[in-house]
């Protein structure tokens, strides 16, 4: 059997905890991981977590019951101002290529998506009011994977709306949506597979993006003596398990006991 060592690692965000066990090459280190050992850890923890297990993570860190998930569409009216504004800036938007095109729009596309971000920041900081965004650009069926016509989802704190309305419609780019995040869904993964699910693989891009203020939930890992069935806490709640294996990676995720839950950090 090849040499190496269990490695159990935990995130904790908001009311959610996830627990992974993974298999890392090479020799076992004594004590306490060093930082060459939580190299290869991270090395081989990225082909077991996906960008929508990080997404997942960052909403349970961040957003609460309240908190919206909120939608940025296309009129015929801003889909032509968005194509204008690819031709000028030398961006393959007439391509015969249709990958090529579609790129094109989808970068246009963001682009908008920034500006429209950048006027909501500066609106609500006259208020006194500071954005939490997560936001991503798709254009892309995610049951089918055929094109769509390219749209934005977001996840943003409470009582911003009326901003993006401002920052959206009345510039002409589209329709915008909300829904408020439900305080009975505990677990809001299934929020971020519907994102992602969406989200089109893009050479050098990013499947979401996020304002810089978040918290981003840090790992804790420990070595495993063995690979036998990993357990939650005492006093949590089981969401999912992945299949038991042996000597193969595990997965479970749990609602942490309440003494062990944090909440999203205010913003003003």
């Amino acid at each position: 059997m090849q040499e190496g060592y269990w490695v159990i690692r935990t995130y904790e965000a908001g009311d959610i905890g996830e627990k992974t066990k993974f298999f890392v090459p090479g020799t076992r280190p004594t004590g306490k991981i060093r930082r060459r050992d939580r190299d290869a850890v991270r090395k081989q923890e990225q082909n077991e977590y996906s960008a929508q297990k990080r997404l997942a993570r960052e909403i349970h860190a961040n957003f609460t019951a309240g908190d919206l998930l909120l939608g940025l569409d296309y009129s015929d009216e801003g889909l032509q101002k968005i194509k204008d504004w690819a031709r000028e800036n030398g961006l393959s938007i007439d391509s015969e290529d249709e990958t090529e095109r579609m790129n094109a729009l989808w970068e246009a596309a963001s682009h908008a998506q920034d500006l429209a971000l950048r006027r909501v920041k500066r609106w609500l900081q006259k208020q006194g009011i500071e954005l939490k965004a997560i936001y991503c650009t798709s254009d892309m069926d995610g049951e089918t994977g055929e094109y769509v016509r390219v749209h934005h989802h977001l996840i943003v704190n409470a009582g911003v709306q009326e901003a993006f309305l401002k920052a959206w419609e009345k510039y002409g780019m589209g329709g915008v949506s909300w829904t408020p995040l439900r305080q009975d869904q505990e677990d809001r993964t299934p929020i971020a597979e519907y994102i992602i699910r969406q989200v089109r693989r893009i050479p050098d891009a990013k499947k979401y993006r996020s304002t810089r203020n978040l918290v981003r939930p840090q790992p804790k890992d420990r070595i495993a003596i063995t690979d036998a069935e990993m357990r939650v806490p005492a006093g949590a709640k089981l969401l999912f398990r992945q299949e038991y294996v042996p000597n193969r990676p595990q997965y479970i995720r749990y609602t942490l006991p309440a003494k062990r839950r944090k909440e999203p950090p205010l913003i003003a």
